[in-house]
């Protein structure tokens, strides 16, 4: 199942021929293969657009690993995209809190992350997400 490739740049690459470019010379081939699964999987969601890009992705991967990240929030989860690469980067023992009202879209990812291995490493909970609304 090969993941939808984007059709337009979306970030600061103003070409879609340079976009495309480092999308399949430098993004897709280091993309661990969860990842992909899962990118194919949201890219038929009619909320697409909402997930993370794999290039966005990358650079929040390498942000992790410089700040040696260990715990984390994810506020605004969909179908989990950056929620999985987070549980890939930290190390195996770090926690994840997933906070998002819509444990509908979450579930479209879940297979993937429990595939993958890293399911003990989230705590999702849409409850929180009403806590915040009220702060």
């Amino acid at each position: 199942m090969e993941p939808e490739k984007p059709t337009e740049p979306t970030g600061l690459l103003q070409t879609h021929e340079l976009y495309k470019y480092i999308l399949e010379t430098n993004v897709y081939p280091r993309e661990p293969e969860p990842l992909k699964e899962l990118r194919a999987l949201t890219a038929s969601h009619p909320w697409a657009v909402m997930g993370t890009a794999p290039d966005a992705g990358q650079m929040i991967g390498l942000l992790l690993k410089i700040v040696g990240a260990k715990k984390t929030i994810e506020v605004g989860v969909f179908t989990g995209y950056s929620l999985l690469l987070t549980a890939l980067t930290i190390p195996d023992d770090g926690k994840i809190v997933a906070i998002d009202p819509d444990r509908e879209a979450y579930e479209i990812g879940l297979p993937v992350t429990k595939k993958a291995k890293v399911e003990h490493m989230t705590l999702s909970n849409p409850r929180l997400y009403q806590f915040l609304i009220k702060c």
